[in-house]
């Protein structure tokens, strides 16, 4: 091997630089619990890079504070947002409630409206004429009704049949909480038969004031009547939740399906405590 001579080294000096590159640098990926700082939620000590535990009973991945001893889960949120997400809750519910309470009560009263206005019927006699005198001295002749008790009729069986259908079939859905939906159907039923009974009963005092009928209105053809009315509620709350099932099965995908029916079953279960010390 000779020695390089001035040519060679002017060959070297000119040639082009290839850049060197460096291997890849591998990005340091954080743990699961620590894409934020996070803090102990009893005394405020930072939880961020210490060692994380499972705990031998749950499974549950947690911190252990060592400046408390408090053991707090990875996937714990921040206390703002405990409040916050608390807030917004309460403020569900109160309207929840309060939605829940108006449905009952205002159909109720329709319940009862439908007992005052069934309950009786006016009959029209078109050959009997009975004449009235006006304030004014004056007299005129007036076609003659009749106040009985309202019978049995196709219009009333479907008037209570639909109105009892639809009232079951939403009541069973905003009580989710009950898990059998033939005891609410039946809770609902009663509840529509005192309903109309004593819708009926105030038309009775009602007229009874002002000198018309004195028949009670207390007939086998409204008891039949609010019967069918009251078996139809029970029916719509024992098939509301079989409907329901299909309908989202039939309109939401497979997963969205499964997770909302899971969620509605489990509001008719106990309330898991989770993240426990």
């Amino acid at each position: 091997m000779g020695i390089p001579t001035e040519s060679d080294v002017q060959e070297v000096v000119s040639a082009p630089t290839v850049p060197t590159v460096s291997p890849p640098q591998k990005l340091r990926s954080e743990r699961l619990g620590e894409e934020l700082p996070i803090f102990c939620e009893r005394c405020g000590y930072s939880l961020n890079g210490l060692p994380q535990g499972r705990c031998a009973d749950c499974k549950i991945l947690h911190f252990h504070c060592p400046e408390c001893g408090h053991r707090q889960p990875i996937n714990t949120l921040r206390p703002a947002v405990q409040r916050i997400l608390g807030r917004l809750r309460a403020l569900w519910l109160c309207f929840a409630v309060l939605f829940k309470l108006n449905f009952f009560g205002w159909l109720l009263f329709a319940w009862v409206a439908m007992g005052v206005e069934w309950s009786y019927r006016w009959d029209y006699h078109g050959n009997r004429t009975i004449t009235r005198v006006g304030p004014s001295g004056g007299s005129r002749t007036v076609p003659q009704y009749t106040l009985r008790p309202r019978e049995l009729d196709l219009e009333s069986l479907a008037a209570f049949g639909c109105f009892g259908l639809a009232f079951g079939l939403v009541g069973r859905m905003l009580l989710l909480r009950w898990r059998r939906g033939y005891l609410i159907g039946l809770v609902l039923g009663g509840l529509v038969i005192a309903a109309v009974l004593i819708g009926a009963r105030f038309r009775q005092w009602d007229l009874r004031y002002q000198g018309g009928a004195q028949t009670g209105p207390f007939t086998w053809d409204l008891l039949a009547v609010t019967l069918e009315g009251a078996a139809m509620v029970v029916i719509g709350a024992w098939i509301a939740w079989p409907i329901w099932m299909v309908l989202v099965k039939l309109f939401l995908p497979t997963r969205t399906s499964n997770a909302l029916l899971e969620w509605q079953k489990s509001l008719a279960g106990p309330v898991g405590k989770l993240a426990q010390e």
